[in-house]
């Protein structure tokens, strides 16, 4: 499809390489309240459809197919949500606000596959419904696993086919002359009317496919449901018709709301297209319905809310109200020394790590992406400190060294989180350095407010996404035998060892998770690290390429200190072993990194240096 979108240019002399997205709003401060509105509603739809993925996954009471059905549905709507909505993020605080010809029929394709996917799908839901209400004695039977596959495989086959002929048709117009699209995404009404050729015939091919796909699709889902109602209505009991409907009630909602939609958008000739409305109309069905899904489909489903709760209040077996701590060692004339010595550490962490945020808010000249993200670093590094050390010093002292099953959770939870949101603060970092190095003369208009602020939250986000996948993955298993934790925090190896239930989907997800997030950040930070390398060493002078090192150097110390413990920590097999020998590595990487980082970066950063004399001389002055 991409090869045949390359030869288009060529063959109809279409000029056009790039198009440009106008977006939602031209108001830079609207911009910016939207783009926080949307990434609260993505992330909600990504934990919500995943969530949903996961639920039906790990539970059996949920493996039937009206559930396996469900799990695609999450699954599509989580797709066609992330084929627009990271690009419309991206644009709402960006400048250059520019999609890539191929990038454009790209994203164009994938939306309009996995939006028709999403039309059969949800007809196929309805037949599901038919035999489970209308032939409950061939249920099974007939809608056997194989049949699902088949029934879902034949969905996905016709939303990718009937999106490449939408494809093609429109990508082979002719765009000579404006190349700005006016809505936030690459759809087709916008497109039809860039076009410089007739889009006649284009229309009505296009008009027909969405006519034929969207009542075919509605005709099986109308007539399954008149056979459902006539059903239903033959059932003498109130209680019985009640828990019928039940069961359709959510799919109904469901399909309501996606057609209604997707009928009055697409459904109309193009010269009665207002594109203000349209947006508005786009919004909807692009980033509200598919984070309604999964609400509507747990909100209103029974059988998905015992299910939560149960996975939520360890309704499996669990008997482990509490967990105990073995802290770093059991020998009682230690603990009295490691508390001091972690107090000090700690202490020394949070007044590091506190005065930094306060120097950087308090001294302007200190005002700048590179200290903005520092701000940050700092931030997450007392937090982490903050999430594991208050218990593990009052563990020294105490002699029951127990804490709750919520609250191991709660720890677990937020310690991932940080890391997580650690890694990407520390590639943002590397980004800036690239940038300020590589591209000085863009550095002020590209690291503008807005990009500094998306660099920040874009972390935060995906970091407490994932450590909240990666708790409810653990809350999941059972815990019913030994309860004693052989580490000083609740930390996912010792948490495996302990577990009574088969913990192969909970130890392929940490090695997943740990090893993408460390090697996909790791990368980025080595790539760009590339780039500030080749630019220093082609300045001429000494003095120059001493001074643009420099600015590295902090940054550099602190990514080896964090990572190097990092692998060292996570990229092994859970085992009575390697927990002894992570909670030394743990140590370090929770405990002296934190204490590091501000000394790395006070000790070594002129600015910094300058601002502290400056309030130490102020003081003085004061006084």
């Amino acid at each position: 499809m991409i090869r045949y979108m390359k030869e288009v240019p060529d063959r109809n002399q279409t000029e056009v390489t790039e198009f440009i997205l106008l977006g939602l709003s031209d108001n830079s401060d609207l911009q910016v309240v939207l783009f926080g509105v949307f990434l609260l509603i993505y992330m909600a739809t990504m934990v919500g459809n995943l969530g949903m993925m996961v639920l039906i996954k790990i539970d059996p009471s949920l493996h039937t197919p009206m559930y396996f059905f469900l799990s695609s549905l999450s699954f599509v709507d989580a797709s066609y949500s992330s084929s627009v909505t990271p690009k419309m993020l991206v644009n709402l605080v960006a400048e250059n606000k520019a999609i890539s010809f191929n990038g454009c029929a790209t994203q164009f394709y994938f939306f309009g596959s996995f939006l028709g996917t999403e039309c059969f799908l949800l007809a196929m839901m309805a037949y599901d419904r038919y035999m489970a209400i209308c032939k409950p004695l061939l249920y099974t039977v007939t809608m056997s696993p194989q049949l699902n596959v088949l029934l879902v495989l034949a969905t996905y086959l016709a939303g990718f086919v009937n999106a490449s002929i939408h494809t093609g048709f429109t990508f082979q117009l002719p765009f000579c002359h404006s190349n700005v699209i006016n809505h936030f995404f690459c759809d087709t009404p916008p497109l039809l009317k860039l076009s410089c050729s007739d889009t006649h015939v284009n229309e009505v091919v296009i008009f027909a496919f969405a006519s034929f796909n969207e009542l075919s699709c509605l005709l099986t889902i109308l007539i399954s449901y008149l056979y459902i109602l006539a059903a239903i209505l033959r059932i003498h009991s109130a209680e019985g018709r009640h828990k019928a409907f039940s069961t359709c009630a959510s799919h109904l909602m469901v399909v309501t709301i996606f057609f209604g939609t997707i009928l009055f958008m697409y459904l109309r000739p193009s010269s009665s297209y207002s594109m203000d409305q349209d947006k508005v109309v786009s919004v909807f069905y692009t980033v509200v319905i598919p984070m309604l899904n999964p609400l509507i489909y747990s909100l209103r489903n029974k059988e998905v809310k015992t299910s939560f709760v149960n996975t939520m209040s360890k309704k499996n077996s669990t008997v482990v109200t509490e967990f105990i701590l073995l802290s770093l060692t059991d020998r009682a004339e230690l603990q009295p020394v490691l508390f001091v010595v972690f107090l000090v550490i700690y202490l020394v962490t949070a007044i590091g790590n506190m005065s930094m945020i306060l120097l950087i808010r308090s001294d302007s000249r200190l005002h700048t992406p590179m200290y903005f993200l520092l701000s940050h670093l700092s931030f997450i590094d007392l937090s982490y400190a903050t999430n594991v050390t208050p218990q593990m010093l009052v563990n020294f002292l105490s002699k029951r060294k127990n804490i709750s099953v919520t609250g191991c959770f709660i720890q677990f939870h937020f310690f991932i989180a940080l890391v997580i949101t650690e890694y990407y603060l520390l590639t943002a970092m590397a980004f800036d350095r690239y940038m300020a190095i590589c591209k000085p003369l863009l550095y002020g208009s590209k690291m503008s407010r807005n990009v500094c602020i998306v660099l920040v939250v874009i972390p935060y986000t995906y970091g407490f996404v994932n450590g909240l996948v990666q708790t409810i993955l653990m809350a999941h298993l059972s815990f019913c035998g030994p309860n004693e934790i052989n580490h000083f925090y609740c930390a996912d190896p010792p948490l495996l060892v302990l577990a009574c239930s088969d913990t192969y989907i909970k130890e392929t997800a940490m090695f997943v998770v740990a090893g993408f997030n460390l090697t996909c950040s790791l990368t980025m930070i080595l790539i760009s690290y590339i780039f500030i390398f080749t630019a220093i060493l082609c300045i001429q002078s000494t003095e120059g390429r001493r001074k643009a090192f420099s600015t590295c150097g902090s940054h550099l110390t602190a990514v080896t200190i964090f990572y190097g413990t990092l692998f060292c920590m996570h990229l092994r097999p859970p085992s009575e072993t390697s927990v002894a020998q992570g909670k030394i590595v743990a140590v370090f990487y929770i405990f002296v990194s934190p204490m590091l980082n501000p000394l790395i970066y006070s000790l070594r950063n002129k600015d910094v240096k300058e601002a502290i004399r400056k309030v130490i001389h102020k003081k003085l002055f004061a006084k």
